[in-house]
């Protein structure tokens, strides 16, 4: 499974709903949104919060505590574009969610066996060997040698010109594609906290 970078595709509606719905969806436009949060922590972190007013003035001068003020950075957390942010990025992360849990679901139960002998060739990591025994032999023996390390494994039989083949599709840590739903689903859980 690829996670892709680009929002999500809705084929219905207006052209500006299209579009927002694509960029609010795109991971680029969340990594944007945890940028600006992340900053605004930090100023919320460093500037103590919730003081008086006359403090501010005694440290930053009249003229920058308003500013400072106006901008709702004596209250960070509590400030108007910060609950922005934080909304428009559950929405963000939900729709990555929605966008990418079909495809997780479907890559947890696909080996991808389908695939034509010509694509294989063309992978970087692969090697080529004649063997003394039958194919079908040789795919049991890498099958039980593979399940044997963890692997779960499917044998394929392909009929080929030169006579018929064996395809061995393996694949292990499918429960890894659970994590980024879940890590994805615990940004949405705190920023609804927050």
């Amino acid at each position: 499974m690829t996670v892709s970078t680009q929002g999500l595709e809705i084929s219905s509606g207006s052209r500006f709903l299209h579009a927002a719905v694509e960029l609010l969806s795109s991971m680029r436009f969340s990594i944007s949104l945890l940028t600006v949060i992340s900053i605004s922590s930090v100023i919320g972190t460093v500037l103590k919060q919730q003081e008086p007013v006359n403090n501010y003035v005694n440290q930053f001068g009249p003229f920058w505590a308003e500013v400072f003020g106006t901008m709702g950075l004596y209250a960070v957390y509590g400030a108007w574009w910060f609950m922005l942010v934080l909304a428009f990025l559950v929405v963000s992360t939900s729709l990555c969610i929605a966008r990418n849990t079909p495809k997780i679901l479907v890559d947890l139960k696909a080996y991808k066996e389908n695939v034509r002998e010509q694509s294989l060739k063309a992978f970087g990591h692969r090697a080529e060997a004649y063997l003394a025994e039958t194919p079908e032999a040789a795919s049991r023996r890498m099958g039980r040698m593979l399940a044997g390390g963890g692997w779960k494994v499917k044998l394929q039989r392909r009929e080929r010109p030169g006579g018929a083949g064996w395809m061995v599709a393996a694949k292990a840590g499918s429960a890894n594609k659970i994590g980024y739903l879940a890590a994805h689903s615990a940004i949405v859980l705190v920023c609804l906290g927050g």
